[in-house]
């Protein structure tokens, strides 16, 4: 690695920073990372860790303990330091993701030599989906930095036996699955086990020391085994966790499946590895093109089996969304920085990827000045100054700042619209959350209920009143000697209004669901037309 890509590090740092903590600021979003924000601060609040509850009742979802607690842990920790906020809740997802982000690089710098470090942590850490997995926190951001870490830290073991790489490993690795389950375990065992088998070596298969490592594992899962048996028993809880949750999604024992074929996948990765896709695209058609000898490269078979095997298995489920792509990420970063540290000819790669990132500048502005309609001057400066930037290493005589310049600069760029004035644009349409923080801003001790909200989800609405609001199942439920206080939709407004009560329109919130993004919402002209209205309502004897 050139000394000149070491100091695009002094520029990559800050503004690297400066993504991630605006990030941090952003609102959460229904319906995922709002419900574990909202599941962390009631479990702040009762002091359950063990047994999860949701609004006062077992966490259910369609009669399963849906998620692994790690996601709540951290997030009622982060709360406890920092408060019951954005920043409290993303804090330990975010700082997993950063150290996974660092234990890609180091191993590809086993793997590839120094030249790979610093490539590979900019494929791992520069792209769509893990801005997205900084932002908008799921259980997927806690699974890809502690694999990372796992990763890594099994590598190391491999080349030099060590014991504290070993404790490490199995410590990481028993970390992804408290946050996203057996999936963790799976892609260690068919990244490493494929390398091993492939390469024939059968010893290290059948070594007694992994006995001690999955006893690791098991006495780091046993709070949760301990809860999840507790709450739920050992159909619905133990073996929920450990097989039908998983493996359930690809044999049909899962309740959940929505059958969006095997491409979906496919085309999700197009977009959420970006930058870096035709790269990518570029390394694995060398791979085919150099079918076995591609695979005797100094890094071995794990990488390219890890993402391959791992990429269909998720393509295979019966219930697919576009974040369980992004357990890939890891092998990905290692497959590509493994090809482009060996790569003789860079001219091609630079202009492709050049090529990709203007257009990726084009569309971060046409977000930025016309869907977001940013103050000209600030945004233009911004603008400015990353154009130039991209410019200036293009320019550079140096072959991989050509490449690495340009596409972190339009990525950082994509970043800091994001999270500084596309996100906050459109979470002002978020309905819950801003009703959540008018009643936590107004009402203090008067009781709120919700009503009529149909197909809406309310996470959001209790994370931020900073309390379980109950529901209102009929009108004739609500208290008859006090003011109370009523959010719900216009339908609901609708019916109170037909029922003789007496009430007042408090506050009035544009709604719209803000991960079904559609044409006519993104442009300012029709935006209107796509919104429904929400209301926060004051009832009176």
């Amino acid at each position: 690695m050139s000394s000149r890509l070491k100091q695009l590090l002094w520029v990559l740092l800050p503004l690297g920073l400066l993504v991630v903590v605006a990030g941090m600021q952003v609102d959460v979003m229904e319906v995922d990372s709002a419900q574990y924000a909202s599941i962390a601060r009631e479990m702040l609040h009762n002091g359950s860790w063990l047994e999860i509850y949701e609004h006062n009742q077992t966490y259910n979802s369609r009669g399963f303990p849906d998620k692994p607690p790690l996601v709540f842990w951290t997030g009622a920790a982060g709360m406890w330091l920092l408060g019951e906020n954005n920043i409290g809740f993303k804090l330990f997802s975010v700082l997993a993701a950063l150290i996974g982000i660092y234990a890609v690089g180091r191993w590809a710098q086993l793997l590839y030599g120094d030249a790979a470090k610093l490539p590979a942590m900019l494929f791992a850490g520069l792209n769509v989906g893990m801005l997205l997995m900084l932002q908008d926190i799921r259980t997927d951001t806690l699974l890809v930095g502690m694999l990372s870490l796992s990763l890594w830290q099994f590598e190391a073991y491999f080349r030099n036996s060590s014991k504290t790489a070993f404790v490490v490993a199995f410590v990481a690795l028993a970390l992804a699955m408290l946050a996203k389950g057996p999936i963790a375990l799976v892609a260690v065992i068919v990244a490493f086990g494929g390398d091993l088998l492939v390469r024939g070596d059968w010893q290290r298969l059948f070594r007694k020391e992994w006995l001690l490592g999955l006893g690791i594992v098991l006495l780091l899962l046993s709070p949760m085994l301990y809860g999840l048996y507790h709450q739920w028993g050992w159909e619905k809880g133990i073996k929920y966790y450990f097989w039908t949750q998983s493996f359930g999604r690809i044999t049909g024992e899962n309740v959940w499946k929505n059958d969006l074929g095997p491409l979906f996948l496919v085309e999700t990765y197009l977009w959420a590895y970006l930058p870096w896709v035709p790269l990518m695209l570029m390394a694995i058609w060398a791979a085919i093109q150099q079918k076995a000898k591609f695979f005797r490269m100094k890094g071995g078979w794990a990488a390219p089996i890890g993402f391959v095997l791992l990429f269909v298995a998720m393509s295979t489920s019966q219930y697919k969304l576009p974040h369980y792509i992004y357990i890939v990420w890891p092998f990905a970063a290692i497959w590509l920085s493994g090809w482009y540290v060996q790569l003789s000819n860079k001219k091609i790669s630079q202009h492709v990827l050049v090529a990709f990132c203007s257009i990726l500048f084009v569309i971060s502005a046409i977000m930025l000045f016309y869907v977001s309609q940013a103050n000209i001057w600030l945004a233009g400066f911004v603008t400015l100054c990353m154009v130039l930037l991209a410019w200036r290493y293009w320019k550079s005589e140096d072959t991989d700042l050509q490449l690495f310049g340009p596409a972190s600069m339009a990525f950082l760029y994509l970043g800091m619209v994001a999270n500084f004035w596309f996100y906050p644009m459109l979470l002002q349409y978020q309905a819950s959350s801003e009703g959540g923080k008018w009643v936590q801003q107004n009402l203090n001790e008067q009781t709120c209920y919700y009503f009529d909200l149909q197909n809406h989800s309310t996470h959001a609405l209790h994370f931020y009143s900073r309390q379980v609001i109950p529901m209102l199942s009929n009108l004739d439920q609500l208290p008859t000697n006090k003011r109370t206080y009523i959010y719900t939709t216009q339908s609901g407004l609708e019916a109170i209004q037909a029922s003789g009560l007496n009430h007042n329109i408090r506050q009035e919130l544009p709604s719209f669901k803000v991960t079904h993004l559609s044409g006519p919402f993104l442009n300012p002209a029709t935006r209107k037309e796509t919104l429904e209205k929400h209301y926060i309502l004051s009832v009176s004897p």
